[in-house]
């Protein structure tokens, strides 16, 4: 049962920014140029990872595709996971509750609890908040993952690889460029600066950065998604939200 401490009719849809909970009990969250979904309990895709919802103006009017592209036990446009010998591992059931920890009409950060799941003979829960501005194509995130016996762990940051037509690895971000049938093209791409252990070619055809750390430690990222029907509208425009 999803429990929501802040109610998402709160949130006000003249702000820039905004999330909510829909009627399916995914959370949505958006500014003027991006919109992104996390699934929650009553979806039946069982994922962290976030899902970019297609979204641009014409003639100032907001236009918003659903993909409905995600899949289950995948990073999809951008997440994170377990490293447990060389497989990512992710949560068995999608966030529970949810609540906003601050909103104005120009950024929202929020945080999602990820229900606990067993890891080996180890109990394993997720607590990620995010931070969205107006108008960033990126958000941050924060992931804190608990582990009872509070041991080392290995955290995998990045994204699914589908239709990839371009990307670039830097110092501490990749950024690539995909295909979507008949419907152009969608960036994707994620910024780590907590390490420099990156590789395209990662587990279960993600591209990935590894970060070793503890239990309970906070884990820190930003991730972001645009469409090519938008003001970037190529890889080159991209890429160039990373290069900083």
């Amino acid at each position: 049962m999803l429990i929501m401490v802040a109610a998402a009719a709160a949130c006000q849809k003249k702000d820039a920014v905004s999330v909510e909970i829909d009627q399916n009990g995914d959370c949505i969250f958006q500014n003027s140029v991006v919109c992104f979904r996390l699934p929650g309990a009553g979806n039946p895709v069982v994922t962290d990872g976030v899902e970019a919802i297609l979204k641009t103006m014409d003639k100032k009017e907001v236009i918003l595709k659903d993909r409905k592209a995600a899949l289950a036990a995948s990073m999809n446009d951008g997440g994170s996971a377990l490293l447990v010998n060389d497989s990512l591992v992710f949560p068995h059931e999608n966030f529970d509750s949810f609540e906003i920890v601050e909103q104005t009409p120009t950024h929202v950060i929020f945080t999602l609890h990820y229900p606990k799941w067993t890891v080996g003979q180890d109990s394993v829960s997720l607590t990620r908040t995010i931070t969205l501005r107006e108008p960033a194509y990126t958000f941050k995130v924060k992931d804190i993952y608990d582990i009872r016996n509070g041991q080392d762990i290995t955290v995998a940051i990045g994204f699914a690889k589908r239709g990839v037509e371009k990307y670039e690895t830097g110092e501490d971000y990749i950024a690539a460029w995909e295909s979507i049938a008949s419907e152009g093209n969608i960036g994707v791409g994620f910024v780590m600066p907590m390490t420099r252990d990156f590789t395209f070619d990662g587990p279960q055809d993600h591209a990935i950065a590894i970060f070793k750390t503890k239990s309970g430690r906070p884990v820190e990222y930003a991730m972001g998604g645009c469409w090519s029907q938008s003001s970037i509208s190529s890889f080159d425009l991209w890429v160039e939200q990373f290069r900083l």
